[in-house]
C-alpha cells in the first residue's frame, strides 16, 4: 500500500478516534480510500486527494458537530423541564413536612397538656390520699411516726410527745392551722366543717429539750394548767404537724418565747368565719426529708 493511503488511513483513523466520524463513516470513507487507484501519483495530485478527501471529511464533521451541538441542546431542554418538573413535583412535599411537623407540634402539646392534665389529676389525688383513712388507721399511723421520731430526738439528746394541739374552753368554731397549701382542720366542730378544708392533720409531735433531762418519746401529763411546763422554754421547741395530703409541716418555737399547745393553731368564729383567733404563727412544709419519707412510707401501708 502506498504511503498516501497509509496517510489517509491514518488521519481516517485520527478523525475516528476523536468521534468526528461515526462508525459507518469510517467504515465507509476507508472502503474508499482502499478502493482508489493504488498507482503513483504526483505530489500535487496527492495533496489535490488529500484536499478532496478533507473536504469530503469537513461536511461530516461538521454534521457530527452539529449533531452534537443539538444533542447537547436537547439534553439541556431535557434537564430543564426535568428540573421544573421535580420543583413542581417537590413543592407539595416541601409544605408537608411543615404541615407534618405543625402536626407534630399540636400533637407533642397535646401529649403535653394531656400529661400535664395527668400530673395535675396526680397532684390532686396526692393532696388528698389519705383522706380516706379511719381515725383508727390515723392513730396507728401517729403511733410509729412517733416512734420513729422517738429515735430522732434521742440522737439529739431532746424529747417528744404527741401533745402537739389542746385547747381549753373555746367557742364552737373548728380549730386549725395555716400552711403555704392551705389551711389544716386540727379539729372539727361542725363550723365550718370538714369540707371547708383542703387538708386535714393524721396527728403530729413536738419535740423539745425536757428540763429533767428525759430523751425519747415521753409521756406528756395532759394538763392544760401546766401545760408545756415540762420544757425548757429557752431551747428550741419544733412541732410537726401530719398532713392527709402526705406532707410534714413545721414549725420552730421557744428559743425563749413561750410556747403552749395552742401556739401555730386558731379558731374559727361561732359564725363558721374567721374570727378573731385565728393562728398568730405559719406552719412551714419541712425540710426533714426523711420526715417526709416516713410519713409517706406509712399511709401506703395503710391505704
Amino acid at each position: 500500500m502506498d504511503e498516501t493511503k497509509i496517510k489517509k488511513l491514518k488521519e481516517l483513523q485520527d478523525l475516528y478516534k476523536t468521534n468526528v466520524l461515526s462508525e459507518a463513516e469510517y467504515a465507509r470513507m476507508k472502503q474508499e480510500i482502499l478502493n482508489t487507484d493504488s498507482e503513483p501519483v504526483t505530489s500535487s495530485s496527492s495533496e489535490s486527494e488529500q484536499q478532496e478527501t478533507r473536504a469530503q471529511m469537513v461536511p461530516k464533521k461538521s454534521h457530527k458537530t452539529r449533531n452534537i451541538v443539538i444533542g447537547v441542546v436537547a439534553l439541556v431542554l431535557i434537564c430543564g423541564a426535568a428540573g421544573v418538573g421535580y420543583a413542581s413535583l417537590n413543592h407539595k412535599p416541601a409544605i408537608e413536612p411543615a404541615t407534618s411537623s405543625k402536626t407534630s407540634h399540636a400533637s407533642s402539646s397535646e401529649t403535653a397538656s394531656s400529661s400535664s392534665e395527668s400530673s395535675a389529676s396526680s397532684e390532686v389525688k396526692t393532696e388528698n390520699q389519705a383522706n380516706n383513712l379511719s381515725d383508727s388507721q390515723k392513730k396507728q399511723i401517729n403511733d410509729e411516726f412517733l416512734d420513729w421520731a422517738s429515735d430522732r430526738a434521742q440522737m439529739g439528746n431532746m424529747a417528744v410527745g404527741e401533745w402537739y394541739f389542746d385547747h381549753g374552753a373555746a367557742g364552737r368554731g373548728d380549730w386549725y392551722a395555716n400552711t403555704p397549701d392551705g389551711e389544716v382542720q386540727v379539729q372539727d366542730q361542725g363550723t365550718p366543717g370538714k369540707v371547708a378544708f383542703p387538708i386535714h392533720d393524721i396527728g403530729g409531735c413536738v419535740f423539745f429539750t425536757d428540763k429533767n433531762g428525759i430523751t425519747g418519746r415521753e409521756q406528756i401529763q395532759r394538763s392544760f394548767a401546766e401545760n408545756y411546763s415540762m420544757m425548757d422554754q429557752d431551747k428550741p421547741i419544733t412541732k410537726y404537724l401530719l398532713g392527709d395530703n402526705g406532707k410534714v409541716y413545721e414549725l420552730k418555737l421557744g428559743d425563749g418565747e413561750k410556747t403552749t399547745t395552742t401556739s401555730g393553731f386558731g379558731e374559727y368564729g361561732d359564725d363558721g368565719q374567721h374570727g378573731d383567733y385565728g393562728p398568730k404563727e405559719t406552719f412551714e412544709v419541712s425540710q426533714d426529708k426523711d420526715a417526709q419519707a416516713e410519713l409517706q412510707r406509712l399511709i401506703k401501708k395503710y391505704e
